[in-house]
């Protein structure tokens, strides 16, 4: 046996209401504002955990809706419910950091108002954490889910492949960008405190990115395979200041790179023209998005304006869509029949939220999803280790 590793001590679920104080606190930390439509459906996700030994402390940012209300309509003594007056998302890290002093627990996983949980999370990571002496951080998989709780999209690469890489491989990875989800992860408190807590950088209008990146250089991260967070996407609408605000955030991780001493930066050897690059990527597939809404609102000049941006230098998907989207234009027409038969999420008309193209109404998969699904299958047998099972691609348990 790996000497990093010893027998796990969980037992059943049965067990666990009898024995559970034997078992690791986990510190929830929520912060919340005007969830009123979500919150029910983060807080009954906790409830469910097959891991009963939690704690949930929900940092309510001065919400106006009825979030306060339905969080009170909960009783059960391991939910603490916390108000504060509006600090806002460029002082986020104090809203972590009260939630983090109020802690009990040894373990602190995150889960924002509008984010929820399958039923195993917590089970799944507290194995990691006593299965293996040397990890500090766990994360996993997430799928994506709309306004409605509907799954409609999910990650289809493997994340075992980072069990056998070094912890410097992961630091690198995570300076080009963050492929870590919050809602999916579970942090050894001692280890964030030695941070000093959470960190929010000047440039980011959040906590986990930074924070991820200090937590990097302290000690083991380790995945699970499992879908272990259902991360809410909103509405497809992207501002300019708010275009500017996520791509100053995402270069951030340029100047932690830089104030790392020399021979940490010979252990990394970064290469930030892999960071400019992707960067451009994503830069990209924002504008996409904002053709796209063009499309549906009948701007058609505007969307080939923005189709034409992308197409110079873009993938060969991205130039794909592009042709399409300027063809449509012409036309008249949206896109979002493309997304249906390539199962990305679809644009719910001029409300500009998001909708499932992998499920019918009645729950069932859609015919195209059958078929990629197949498709996805192949793919897993014929390169075992690189996709994710697909018997754990989608699994939701939600509360509508």
């Amino acid at each position: 046996m790996d000497s990093n590793k010893k027998e796990s001590k969980i037992n059943p679920k049965k067990d666990f209401d009898k024995n559970f104080q034997q078992y690791p606190l986990v510190s929830i930390i929520t912060p919340t504002f005007n969830h009123e439509k979500f919150i029910a459906t983060c807080i009954e996700s906790v409830l469910k955990q097959t891991y009963p030994h939690w704690e949930i402390i929900i940092i309510d940012d001065g919400s106006t809706d009825r979030t306060r209300e339905i969080i009170e309509s909960y009783h059960d003594k391991r939910i603490i419910y916390n108000r504060q007056e509006n600090l806002g998302i460029w002082k986020l890290k104090e809203t972590y950091n009260k939630a983090l002093s109020m802690s009990h627990g040894d373990l602190i996983a995150i889960l924002e108002g509008d984010d929820a949980w399958p039923r195993y999370k917590l089970e799944e990571q507290i194995k990691t954490f006593q299965n293996n002496d040397d990890v500090i951080f766990s994360w996993g998989r997430k799928n994506t889910i709309n306004d409605e709780n509907k799954i409609i999209a999910f990650d289809l690469h493997s994340l075992n492949p980072f069990k056998s890489m070094t912890q410097e491989e992961i630091t690198r990875m995570l300076i080009r960008a963050n492929f870590i989800q919050p809602c999916t992860v579970m942090i050894e408190k001692k280890t964030l405190l030695s941070l000093g807590g959470f960190i929010q950088n000047e440039k980011t209008p959040y906590v986990d990115y930074p924070t991820f990146l200090e937590l990097s250089l302290k000690g083991r991260f380790y995945p699970s395979d499992r879908v272990l967070g259902y991360w809410r996407k909103h509405k497809a609408q992207i501002t300019t200041e708010k275009e500017t605000e996520m791509n100053e955030g995402f270069m951030a991780s340029l100047d932690f790179y830089e104030n790392l001493d020399l021979s940490r930066k010979d252990q990394l050897r970064f290469n930030a023209e892999d960071k400019l690059k992707f960067r451009n990527e994503i830069i990209r597939d924002q504008i996409a998005v904002s053709a796209r809404l063009a499309l549906i609102k009948e701007n058609w000049n505007e969307a080939i304006k923005y189709y034409k941006t992308i197409f110079k230098n873009g993938s060969l998907k991205i130039r794909v869509q592009s042709i399409l989207g300027i063809i449509s234009a012409y036309l008249k027409k949206d896109l979002e029949w493309f997304a249906v038969i390539t199962c990305k999420p679809k644009i719910r008309g001029k409300s500009a939220e998001w909708d499932t193209t992998l499920f019918k109404e009645d729950d069932e998969f859609s015919i195209a999803f059958k078929i990629q699904f197949q498709f996805i299958k192949l793919l897993s047998a014929l390169k075992p280790g690189k996709y994710a099972d697909p018997e754990y691609l989608i699994e939701n348990d939600l509360t509508n």
